[in-house]
Parts: C-alpha cells; sequence; structure tokens
C-alpha cells in the first residue's frame, strides 16, 4: 500500500510567494506508476486566508499537530527575523518538531528555527543578504554561505527564493531516487544540480551595487582583466587614486582587501570555468590568473576542501 508523505509548510502573513509555491510544485510532479508520493499542507497560526509579499493569497489550515507527517517546512518572508515577530509559531516549531522526520527552512525561514533553538551547532545557510545576522543570532552554527541548500542531521536548510526548489528536489531524490528527481528537473526546466554557489550572484550584486563609482570601475577592471597582473598600484592608477587611499576605499566597500578580493575573483571564475568542462586545469589556471596548476590546486584545497579536477568532475554535467 502507498504511504503518501504528508508536508507541512508553515505561512505568515507577508511570506515570500516562490518559498511556498516553487516547492510545492517540485513536489506536486513526484508521482509512482503515476500515483503522488507527497500531500503539501498550508498552514499558519489562524488558518484561513494570508496574502504573501507579492499580494497572492492563499487558503490555509489553522496549525494542526504534526504527528504523522514526514516533514515541516517553514517558508520565508520579512516579518519573521526580530524576536518579537511570530512569537506562537517559534512555540509551534519547539512543540511539533520532533514528531516530524525533516526540518526544512526555506530562504530567511531559518530565523524561526534559530528562535526555535533548533541549530545549536549545526551547518546552516540562509539567503546571502542575511547570513550575518544568521552568524550573530546563532554562534554555535557552522554558517555555509556559498551553499545552495544544506542538510545537517534531519535539518535542511537553503539559500533565497528559487533554492527551495534545488533542496525540493534534493529531498526527492532522498526518497525516490536520482531517474524521478531528474525528470522532474527537466520537467520544470531547471538545473538537476545547479552549479556553483549562491555567492556567484551575490558577489556580482555587491560589485555592481558599490557606492563609491571608482571601486565600482575597479571591480569591472578585476573581473574583465583576471588573466593580467593585478595589484594595488595598477588598480589605483587605473581609478585615478593614492595606493594607499584606493586600498582603504576598497576595504570599507567590500570587506575585503583588494589582494584578497582578486583571488576570490580568481577561484570564483575557475569554479565558473570547470563548471563548463571546456578547458583543461592548466588551461584554466593560465586564464584566471594564477599561472600554475600547482596554486590553483593549493587554494581550491584551502577554501574549498577539494581540487580543481574532484571539483569540475562534481559539478561538470556532459551534454547530452
Amino acid at each position: 500500500m502507498q504511504h503518501i508523505k504528508k508536508m507541512a509548510l508553515i505561512c505568515f502573513e507577508g511570506f515570500q510567494t516562490l518559498d511556498l509555491i516553487g516547492p510545492m510544485e517540485v513536489f506536486s510532479l513526484a508521482k509512482v506508476d503515476k500515483k503522488p508520493e507527497y500531500e503539501c499542507i498550508l498552514m499558519s497560526e489562524h488558518g484561513g486566508m494570508i496574502t504573501s509579499r507579492s499580494g497572492v493569497v492563499i487558503l490555509t489550515q489553522k496549525l494542526l499537530s504534526l504527528e504523522g507527517f514526514d516533514s515541516l517546512i517553514i517558508v520565508g518572508g520579512d516579518n519573521i527575523k526580530k524576536p518579537e515577530q511570530q512569537l506562537n509559531l517559534v512555540n509551534y516549531i519547539q512543540q511539533q518538531h520532533t514528531k516530524v522526520n525533516r526540518v526544512i527552512s526555506i530562504c530567511t525561514g531559518v530565523f524561526l528555527l534559530a528562535r526555535a533553538g533548533l541549530l545549536e551547532n549545526k551547518n546552516i545557510t540562509t539567503h546571502w543578504s542575511c547570513l550575518q545576522q544568521l552568524k550573530f543570532l546563532v554562534p554555535s552554527a557552522k554558517v555555509a554561505e556559498d551553499a545552495i541548500y544544506i542538510k545537517s542531521d534531519n535539518i535542511y536548510t537553503s539559500a533565497g527564493i528559487s533554492a527551495g526548489m534545488d533542496l525540493a528536489l534534493s529531498i526527492i531524490e532522498e526518497d525516490l531516487g536520482k531517474n524521478i528527481s531528474m525528470a522532474i528537473a527537466r520537467e520544470l526546466v531547471i538545473f538537476y544540480h545547479r552549479p556553483g554557489g549562491q555567492k556567484q550572484f551575490s558577489d556580482l550584486l555587491q560589485a555592481q551595487s558599490l557606492t563609491n563609482d571608482k571601486i565600482k570601475l575597479a571591480c569591472s577592471y578585476i573581473h574583465d582583466n583576471l588573466a593580467q597582473v593585478l595589484n594595488i598600484s595598477l588598480l589605483a592608477e587605473h581609478v585615478n587614486m593614492s595606493d594607499r587611499n584606493f586600498s582603504r576605499k576598497f576595504t570599507e566597500q567590500l570587506s575585503l582587501s583588494p589582494a584578497k578580493y582578486i583571488q576570490k575573483s580568481r577561484i570564483d571564475r575557475a569554479k565558473l570555468l570547470l563548471e563548463q568542462g571546456q578547458l583543461s586545469v592548466n588551461q584554466i589556471a593560465d586564464k584566471v590568473g594564477f599561472n600554475s596548476v600547482t596554486v590553483l590546486s593549493r587554494l581550491f584545497k584551502k577554501h574549498l576542501c577539494v581540487t580543481p579536477n574532484n571539483y569540475k568532475q562534481r559539478f561538470y554535467k556532459t551534454p547530452k
């Protein structure tokens, strides 16, 4: 007899629409012999109609006991990060989380799990813009800055918004196998395993949103010339600043020294090129300005705990 997994999705006024709808669409497509494997049940504190941040109105049930449910899923939104917000939901999570197999947060939903005390000493993640706030809230946790999603015991957390779909696919793979998860990804025209991490989005957005035009220009120059020699004197001259003033302003804007930003940019570009799979590791080392496979390998091991070749094997998808 088929056992349908019941998934409780907890919502509140002002929730992020895609945090809810994205995973629901993924779970709805998970079928064996044309029979659904998951049942998504929407809940809110008082039940009834609630409105998302973008104006979508959904019908929810009042919070239920989670006895017999497989998973508790907390979606994100703007109204959950402060200590005085959604106290009843925090209490509900504390009371119900032991009744389910998995406790899952999408995007900023992790803050409700944190306030419920579920994240001590866990490996977790959230939307890139909230990472520092999460670190402050749960100092014992290891907050992964470049993860799309992460599992720590029975706690699952994801990065921002669309990452909830990536996490849902990984859960389906865990339950039903790789083939079904891949078929759903194809149906929805999304990555089965998204290449790279969320910092590929946050770093570019950060550089584009800098308030100092000269530092923004320097960042653009760095990204356009990674294969060339890059140093403070060259960059300062490029934007018509003194070396000392440039270094100070750059670090103020990006919380990284120019040298560390250059190194990080080169590593990120190398990751992207490895994921594309068109160049050898030697060619990539030259193309990003390391000029040595030894240097590239040392930095990958230091920052990613993996060699370039192993990274390529993991993330490069052979074209079909």
